[in-house]
C-alpha cells in the first residue's frame, strides 16, 4: 500500500475505506475504548513495511529507523499537526534489552518526526520499570497482562495538561500503548496520539 492512498480510522487506525475518517471511530472499534485519543499509522502491518520494521528490531539497524522516521514524517506530520501536538515520547524498551540491541527503533522514530514538526523531546520520561516478555511471542489475549504495569512517568517531568505523541514502530492489540497512554494520562496528559509505523491486523496481529 502506497502511504498516501492508505485509509484509516483515526480512533484505532486500522484500515478504512476513506481517509482520516472521524474520531468517533469505524465499525470496527466503535464500541471499544482506548486511553489513547487518535492514532496515525503509515500503513498495514504486511510486505515491505512489515520487512524493514523486522530489520529495524535488529541490532545496528539505527539507518533503517532513522530513514523510516523521514518517511513517515513525510506522509503523516500534517495529520499529526491537525490536533497541535506539544510533545513527543517514544515507548521505552527495558533498560536489559536496549543494552542488547543498541537501540530503541521507537527513539530513532520519534527523534525524526520532533525534528520534521519542531516538537520537544523526551526520551526519558516514560520509563519501563518492569521487564516484559516480548509481545509477539504472546497470544493476543495476554498482551494486556503481559504490560499491565509495565511502564511509569520519571519523576521531575511535568506534562499537566500536555497533548503527548507517543511513538512505537507497530500498533497490534493495542496493549503496549494502551498501558503507556493510560500512564501518560494520569501524569496529566490532557491527549496521547499515537504515532506508529503499521497497524496490525487480521492473520498478521498473530
Amino acid at each position: 500500500m502506497i502511504p498516501h492512498e492508505f485509509a484509516f480510522c483515526l480512533r484505532c487506525g486500522g484500515a478504512t475505506t476513506t481517509k482520516l475518517e472521524g474520531a468517533k471511530g469505524c465499525p470496527k472499534c466503535r464500541n471499544h475504548r482506548f486511553s489513547y485519543d487518535v492514532v496515525v499509522p503509515l500503513g498495514t502491518y504486511g510486505g515491505e513495511l512489515r520487512e524493514a520494521i523486522l530489520r529495524m528490531k535488529r541490532v545496528h539497524a539505527e539507518g533503517l529507523s532513522e530513514n523510516m522516521g523521514r518517511l513517515y514524517a513525510l506522509y503523516r506530520a500534517t495529520d499529526l499537526a491537525k490536533f497541535q501536538p506539544e510533545l513527543a515520547v517514544p515507548v521505552p524498551m527495558h533498560w536489559t534489552r536496549r543494552m542488547a540491541r543498541g537501540t530503541n527503533s521507537a527513539t530513532v522514530l520519534a527523534k525524526q518526526l520532533a525534528r520534521t514538526m519542531l516538537l520537544p523531546l523526551n526520551p526519558h520520561l516514560l520509563v519501563r520499570c518492569r521487564k516484559t516478555l516480548p509481545q509477539a511471542d504472546l497470544p493476543p489475549g495476554r498482551r494486556f497482562e503481559n504490560v499491565r504495569g509495565a511502564f511509569r512517568v520519571k519523576a521531575g517531568y511535568d506534562i499537566e495538561g500536555k497533548r503527548v505523541v507517543l511513538v512505537d514502530d507497530v500498533l497490534t492489540t493495542g496493549a503496549t500503548c494502551g498501558e503507556a497512554a493510560k500512564v501518560l494520562k494520569q501524569a496529566g496528559a490532557k491527549k496521547v496520539l499515537v504515532a506508529v509505523l503499521a497497524r496490525a491486523e487480521g492473520p498478521q496481529s498473530r
